[in-house]
């Protein structure tokens, strides 16, 4: 019989990894909350119409990586590859605009995208997200990068790189295209074929380009921040001002743009030094047009994602994997320390304590090394004759001590 084993491109979280995602959850939803940020849990599939609006029909995104189906009515209907629409189509759709004027949005969950698999990098990922819809202030920009930096700093991460740009708006990046499609009419030959479709179709994708032979065409193409209006370029100077003014670092990236087509405006990017060559683990920026595009009225907003898969990947390789021992366990050495312990577990749990133990009676030995193995704090040791004798035997597993207690008095018990 043939072995089953998990589709290429996804994996199993298993439960010794799965700890450091609750914890790693769990921090951003404090930060969030913080910050006024409420969740949002939208479904994992979605019209395929709703993904080629809003990201834009000639991204590669929905060109090349969308999961797309006909379900059994012969709609066309995709796995989300990202959550900015799907939120976007909820506030819309349940008229959350009608609420408040600012709505602080925040997700987290599976996305999925027909990649080549490679660290960091999976067709099933999994992303946090928030989204800030109804302010055009460049003080809602600046807050957002200081709370992405602030989560960062919680997780324990303090030496990542932020990059910042800012793409314009609409009038101002018009005469941008036209100038950068003057620029490369006499390089596009020379660069790789999805740059040579970009530039009939959807010139500034060109900037977003990895491939090493555009890299080199790339630096030598006009900075967007030359061209754009001064509505745009006070902004972002704003923007700027408030990052300075909270000592926040970041780079001036004259060629980021972002991989989608909402964005305008502030756009910037996180990455890290301990992912490689694919060093990105989160970015964002503002999309002022996107509600509109979907039907909505004008509305400002902003937003990022970060890639948990590769941010856990961050921590492990800095030691700050969620390793803290917890919880109990007993080890019982006979029949009727067995039932006395599974009496004493239900005690134990009515108080709010994380309680385990041997259901099989197996060797103190083997016991003991299980207890090691799955991470324990205390291993008790409870035979017949101990509880003839009222008394366990606890041994901590972090120092080795051991203790003898009563065991009618064990936690309260």
């Amino acid at each position: 019989m043939e072995e089953i084993k998990a589709v290429k491109g996804v994996n199993d979280i298993l439960p010794q990894e799965s700890s450091l995602w609750q914890k790693v959850e769990q921090t951003a939803r404090d930060v969030f909350a913080k910050y006024g940020y409420k969740e949002i849990r939208t479904p994992i599939f979605e019209a395929t119409g709703l993904f080629q609006r809003g990201i834009g029909t000639h991204t590669d995104i929905v060109q090349k990586e969308m999961y797309s189906f006909e379900d059994q009515k012969g709609r066309n209907i995709s796995l989300r590859p990202e959550g900015t629409a799907s939120v976007v189509r909820a506030y819309l759709e349940h008229g959350l605009h009608s609420k408040g004027a600012l709505q602080k949005l925040y997700y987290l969950g599976p996305m999925f995208r027909y990649e080549k698999p490679q660290a960091g990098r999976s067709r099933q990922f999994h992303q946090i997200g928030i989204e800030a819809i109804g302010s055009a202030s460049a003080v809602i920009d600046a807050e957002t990068i200081i709370l992405l930096k602030n989560l960062f700093l919680e997780f324990g991460i303090d030496d990542i790189t932020i990059k910042l740009n800012s793409s314009g708006c609409s009038c101002c990046r018009e005469e941008y295209q036209k100038n950068l499609k003057h620029s490369l009419k006499n390089k596009i030959q020379d660069m790789c074929h999805d740059c040579q479709t970009r530039y009939e179709k959807n010139i500034m994708r060109v900037l977003d380009c990895k491939h090493e032979k555009c890299q080199t065409q790339l630096q030598e193409l006009p900075d967007i921040r030359d061209a754009i209006c001064d509505d745009c370029s006070t902004h972002f100077d704003e923007v700027l001002g408030y990052l300075d003014k909270f000592g926040v670092k970041y780079i001036i990236e004259p060629r980021l743009v972002r991989g989608l087509d909402y964005y305008n405006r502030t756009v910037f990017e996180v990455t890290s030094k301990h992912l490689g060559s694919q060093d990105a683990v989160a970015a964002g920026g503002r999309y002022d047009y996107l509600i509109k595009s979907m039907g909505g009225p004008e509305t400002p907003a902003i937003g990022f994602a970060l890639g948990m898969e590769r941010l856990v990947s961050i921590l492990i390789k800095k030691g700050i994997e969620e390793s803290k021992r917890q919880g109990i366990y007993f080890a019982p050495l006979g029949q009727n320390a067995l039932e006395k312990v599974f009496s004493i577990a239900e005690d134990l749990r009515a108080k709010g304590l994380s309680v385990q133990f041997g259901y099989d009676i197996k060797s103190l030995k083997a016991q003991m090394r299980y207890a090691d193995k799955q991470n324990f704090k205390y291993l008790i040791i409870v035979g017949d004759e101990e509880v003839k004798a009222g008394v366990v035997q606890v041994k901590d597993l972090d120092t080795g001590e051991i203790e003898t207690s009563k065991l009618n008095g064990l936690y309260g018990a």
